[in-house]
C-alpha cells in the first residue's frame, strides 16, 4: 500500500511538544522523527473526511506497510534513546564543567593579591581537583584562564593585568583537544561526540595587606607573653630569651576572624641562627638542617607546641585573648620533608607553631593558612632550636587577609 499524505505535511511546525532544539544531536533527531510521525497521524485522522488520492498495491502490501512502520518506530526509539542517555550525559558534563570552572575562578581570584602568576597557578590547581565526565579537568593556562577587571555596573569583563580584580575560566572538553564527551546511541545517526565549553568569572573583594619586618631574633614562644618572661631555658649556652627583646612580631592588625584565610608573599631578607656565620637563609630556612625545640624538655614552651622544621624558616602562631599559659599545649607539627611543606592549605590550632616559609607550593601556587576557631591574635617569628638572642638578620613579608570572592558569572 502506498499512501500519499503530502497534503497534510507541516514539516516546520509539527514537533514533539516540550522538546527544545538545544543544539544537541539527539534533540534534533527527535524533533525530526516527531515531525514524520505527526504527518502520518494527520493522514490517519483525516482520511475518512477529506478527498485523498490513495493508490493501493495489494501485492505484498501489508507486509511493506508493516516494514515501513517498523523502520519508523526504530528510528523514533533511537531518537528517544539518544535524547534520554546522550543528552542527559552531556547535560551532567556541562554542570560538572561549570562547577570546575567556578572553583578554579574563585580560587584564582582569591590569590590575586599574590600576583597574576600565583592566581593562574592556583586556578589550574583547583581545576585539576574537579572531574568532568569522570576525568579530572586540565586547564590550559594560556587559553582557558584570563586575568582582568570585572565592572559590576555594566556586567562586563575586560582582560588586563593592570590592577585586576577578577579571573575568568573556561572549562573545555572538546574534539579540538581530543577529549569531547562521547555519545552512545547518537552514533547511530552520525554524532559520535559533543563539545562542552563552560565559563565562570569570579571577582575578589578588596583584601587587607600589611607589610611586617620580622627579625631573626623573634621567638614564637614569647608570643603573647608579658615583658620579663623568659623562654629557651636550660639551653646549652645557658642564655635564655626574654620578652620583649626576643618577642615575635604581632600581626593582629590584619583584623582577621576565625575561618578567614591568610597568605604570605613578597618575602625579602634572610636570617641565620648564629651571628658568626655570614649566610642568610631565605624564608624556607636551611633545608640541610632540620630541628625541633632543643631545650632540655625537647618540647613546646609556655603552652605553645614544639615544631619540626628547617632552622631559620619563617613561622607563625595564633593565640586567643587569654594568657597562653592557661591552655593545654597542642600537638607538634612536622615539616621536615618536602611533601609536608608542599601543602595547599594549612589549618593550625591555637598555640600550634607552624611553618610558613615562602608561602608558596613548589608549583608557585600560594598557600592558604586558615585562622583557627577562637583565635584573636597572630604572631610572626623565626625558627630556631634554642637561644634566639644570638640570631642575625631580618625579613620583610607581605601578609594578606584574603578578601571575599564573589561568583559574578
Amino acid at each position: 500500500m502506498t499512501i500519499r499524505y503530502a497534503r497534510y505535511r507541516q514539516t516546520s511546525e509539527l514537533f514533539l511538544p516540550g522538546v527544545p532544539d538545544t543544539g544537541f544531536p539527539g534533540s534534533r533527531a527527535l524533533r525530526r522523527i516527531g515531525a514524520e510521525l505527526a504527518d502520518i497521524a494527520l493522514f490517519l485522522v483525516h482520511r475518512n473526511r477529506m478527498a485523498l488520492v490513495v493508490s493501493i498495491k495489494r501485492k505484498n502490501g501489508r507486509r511493506g506497510v508493516s516494514m515501513a512502520y517498523a523502520i519508523t518506530v526504530m528510528g523514533a526509539m533511537f531518537g528517544f534513546a539518544s535524547f534520554a542517555v546522550d543528552y542527559g550525559r552531556v547535560q551532567v558534563a556541562k554542570t560538572e564543567a561549570r562547577t570546575a570552572a567556578t572553583a578554579a575562578a574563585r580560587y584564582g581570584a582569591m590569590m590575586l593579591p599574590n600576583g597574576s602568576t600565583s592566581a593562574i597557578a592556583s586556578a589550574v590547581a583547583a581545576g585539576a581537583q574537579n572531574k568532568v565526565d569522570g576525568k579530572y579537568l586540565t586547564l590550559n593556562a594560556a587559553q582557558d584562564i584570563q586575568i582582568g577587571v570585572w565592572t559590576a555596573s555594566t556586567k562586563s569583563f575586560v582582560q588586563t593585568y593592570n590592577s585586576p580584580n577578577a579571573v575568568r575560566v573556561i572549562a573545555r572538553r572538546t574534539a579540538a583537544r581530543g577529549n569531547p564527551i562521547p555519545t552512545i546511541f547518537a552514533q547511530a545517526i552520525g554524532f559520535k561526540s559533543c563539545d562542552v565549553n563552560e565559563e565562570a568569572i569570579a571577582m575578589l573583594k578588596a583584601p587587607v595587606q600589611i607589610r611586617y619586618d620580622v627579625p631573626a631574633t623573634a621567638s614564637p614562644y614569647l608570643a603573647g607573653m608579658p615583658n620579663g618572661t623568659m623562654s629557651s631555658l636550660n639551653n646549652p649556652h645557658n642564655s635564655p630569651d626574654r620578652a620583649p627583646t626576643q618577642s615575635p612580631i604581632d600581626a593582629t592588625s590584619l583584623s582577621f576572624k576565625p575561618g578567614e584565610t591568610l597568605s604570605f608573599d613578597n618575602i625579602s631578607g634572610g636570617a641565620n641562627n648564629d651571628s658568626q656565620w655570614a649566610a642568610r637563609y631565605n624564608p624556607d630556612g636551611n633545608l640541610d638542617w632540620m630541628t625541633g625545640n632543643d631545650t632540655t624538655t625537647n618540647s613546646g614552651e609556655l603552652c605553645k607546641s614544639n615544631l619540626y622544621a628547617p632552622i631559620n624558616a619563617l613561622v607563625g602562631v595564633f593565640l586567643t585573648d587569654a594568657d597562653p599559659r592557661t591552655r593545654s599545649t597542642p600537638e607538634t607539627l612536622d615539616f621536615r620533608t618536602d611533601s609536608s611543606r608542599d601543602f595547599s592549605e594549612l589549618k593550625p590550632k591555637v598555640g600550634q607553631v607552624f611553618f610558613i616559609g615562602d608561602g608558596k607550593r613548589a608549583n608557585g601556587e600560594a598557600q592558604r593558612f586558615v585562622v583557627p576557631a577562637g583565635a584573636t591574635r597572630f604572631y610572626l617569628a623565626n625558627w630556631d632550636g634554642y637561644e634566639w638572642n644570638n640570631n642575625v638578620g631580618l625579613r620583610t613579608t607581605m601578609a594578606t587577609k584574603l578578601g571575599g570572592v564573589v561568583t559574578v558569572k
